[in-house]
């Protein structure tokens, strides 16, 4: 048997939506430490502090959000969403 005959196992993965994914997840994990972060420390530091750690936790959700509408707008056009298993 030659090898031109034999059947490679094709994958059934996304490289790019894998990618989207582990920037959704990684923009997610950013939020909820930044997020945390905030909650825990709300009372007991300077207003100023409190201004630059807020925006920086509405610069977080800010990408995680776009990182979420990426995914789904690649999954939508590629069609590699069906039937897998999602990051969000």
């Amino acid at each position: 048997m030659d090898g031109a005959s034999a059947v490679e196992p094709v994958s059934s993965v996304c490289p790019e939506r894998e990618r989207l994914e582990r920037s959704l997840l990684v923009a997610n994990l950013d939020y909820t430490r930044a997020a945390a972060t905030l909650e825990e420390r709300s009372g007991v530091m300077k207003k100023d502090d409190y201004r630059r750690i807020r925006q920086y936790v509405d610069q977080a959700r800010d990408r995680a959000e776009a990182s979420r509408l990426a995914l789904e707008r690649h999954t939508s056009m590629h069609g590699c969403g069906s039937g897998s298993t999602n990051a969000y």
